[in-house]
């Protein structure tokens, strides 16, 4: 603005001199008005010459005279003067406008970058409260942990007294059953000393046993009592296990069936015999949960509340569970458009597609998720990229690219330079370039810096591929660069859990 006002004084002093100068011109011009004879028309200068009077010679002589006076006045060519200046200023004025029109976008800029750190400082408030609300959940979890191990450990001391006291006292009612066992044998011997018996049976010995031989008969009963213990409680435990496994498997070929019946249409409500009252029906969330799909789609619902919506699944690559979210490779599908149409996504799930920023949000905030790239040139050459981390932000933040992990593959890592940058179409601009729009330069959609390195949803080109404008097609900058346009690209998504799930 201070240079704009600047401009204005010049213009003013430039027109003031002006008018001086043309003023000057004028007073000099009437203070000698035969200063221009050429001006005089032809008709006067026969006039005169038919007319050769005695005034007429001694007027001729005084101009004569003052002929010398007129060479020497300064001459005055104001009209070529006010022309250069009309040209300057026509020159000064449309370099004016281009100040103005830049001034109207930086301003425009700052607004944006004003009202894009508010609502980051807003959203990283946010973040932080929720932080510190896990935080004093993990807090009370580990405080009720320590509590719970505590009664663990007192139990099990608990225990342990109660089985030392326990194998005293079965001690001390052995010996007990030793000391009656021993006194009734001598009963019963006393009685047989004084009952009478037959000849034969008198002339027989009595059998005598020994108190180390009852001890050990007794000692030898109790192991074999404890073994055959241990042995009903290892098969009890055994078979409980299998029960619970056979348990857990019908009811994972239950919940298989009844999404599979659900997918296709015709699902007829079945009780779930195996899900307690405060148990939930799980739900279809990504294409890594081993259910079967039906030709590469299956049908999510990522809350019991929200409305459910199609995916195509990839099996084949890099253990499968893939969920496509950009899928091009013949160039049917136009993706220069505006930013409604990629909110809610385009295309056909059988063909080429993009899922829409909304399901992707969706997706990546109900669960970590892992990025995949896939690669194509028209030499049949394939290359990949894959990062461990990635998530959106949601539309009040533009769709941000909020996370984006550790770079894995042979492409090249050309993905982490847009990492925190706004997604970005051709009406609505929120790319980091101040002065200039690279969705509308660049004829796509993106999640744009200043610009890129990388831009998957550009312009399609079937002929001259490798001879295409800079920066205008599907190009990754570090394989071939970004005067190539790929013939094949593929973006999918895995949550990070799905290793662990399958195990």
């Amino acid at each position: 603005m201070v240079l704009v006002v600047k401009f204005k004084n010049l213009l003013e002093m430039i027109f003031i001199i002006l008018l001086m100068s043309v003023t000057q011109c004028h007073m000099q011009e009437a203070a000698h008005p035969t200063l221009a004879p050429a001006t005089s028309s032809p008709s006067q200068t026969n006039w005169q010459q038919r007319a050769p009077t005695r005034n007429n010679v001694q007027r001729w002589r005084a101009n004569q005279s003052s002929a010398p006076v007129a060479a020497s006045s300064p001459h005055c060519d104001y009209k070529e003067l006010l022309t250069n200046l009309h040209d300057r200023v026509s020159l000064m004025v449309s370099v004016d406008e281009d100040l103005r029109k830049r001034l109207e976008n930086i301003e425009n800029k700052v607004v944006q970058f004003e009202s894009s750190n508010l609502a980051r400082m807003d959203s990283l408030a946010l973040a932080q409260m929720d932080f510190g609300k896990h935080m004093d959940l993990m807090e009370h979890i580990q405080r009720l942990t320590r509590h719970g191990v505590d009664e663990l450990l007192g139990e099990f001391g608990e225990y342990m007294r109660i089985q030392n006291d326990t194998y005293i006292t079965d001690n001390r009612n052995h010996s007990t059953d030793a000391n009656d066992v021993r006194t009734n044998i001598l009963r019963k011997t006393r009685q047989t000393d004084f009952t009478p018996q037959p000849q034969q049976q008198r002339s027989e010995p009595a059998p005598t046993i020994s108190e180390s031989q009852k001890l050990d008969a007794l000692a030898t009963l109790l192991t074999s009592t404890r073994v055959a213990i241990n042995a009903l409680q290892s098969q009890l435990q055994t078979n409980v296990t299998k029960l619970m496994q056979q348990t857990s498997n019908l009811q994972r070929r239950f919940n298989n069936l009844w999404r599979r019946q659900q997918n296709q249409g015709g699902f007829v409500s079945a009780p779930n015999f195996y899900a307690t009252a405060n148990t939930p029906q799980q739900l279809t969330t990504s294409c890594a949960q081993g259910i079967a799909s039906t030709n590469g789609i299956l049908k999510l619902q990522l809350t019991p509340t929200s409305d459910p919506f199609y995916v195509a699944c990839e099996d084949q690559l890099a253990g499968g569970g893939w969920t496509l979210i950009l899928n091009r490779f013949n160039g049917d599908i136009n993706f220069q458009r505006g930013w409604m149409e990629y909110k809610h996504g385009f295309g056909n799930l059988a063909g080429e597609f993009f899922i829409g920023l909304d399901k992707l949000y969706a997706l990546t905030a109900s669960a970590v998720h892992e990025l995949l790239i896939t690669l194509e040139d028209f030499e049949n050459r394939r290359k990949y990229a894959r990062y461990n981390l990635f998530a959106i932000g949601n539309e009040q933040e533009s769709y941000e690219l909020k996370l984006l992990g550790t770079y894995e593959g042979d492409a090249g890592d050309s993905f982490s330079y847009h990492a925190g940058s706004k997604f970005s179409t051709f009406d609505n601009d929120n790319d980091g370039c101040v002065d200039c729009n690279c969705a509308q330069s660049h004829k796509g959609a993106w999640w744009y810096n200043w610009c890129d390195q990388s831009n998957l949803m550009g312009p399609y080109y079937e002929k001259d591929y490798d001879k295409i404008e800079q920066y205008r097609g599907i190009y990754w900058q570090d394989w071939l660069g970004p005067n190539y346009s790929l013939k094949a690209v593929k973006m999918m998504i895995r949550p990070l859990n799905v290793d662990s799930d399958r195990r």
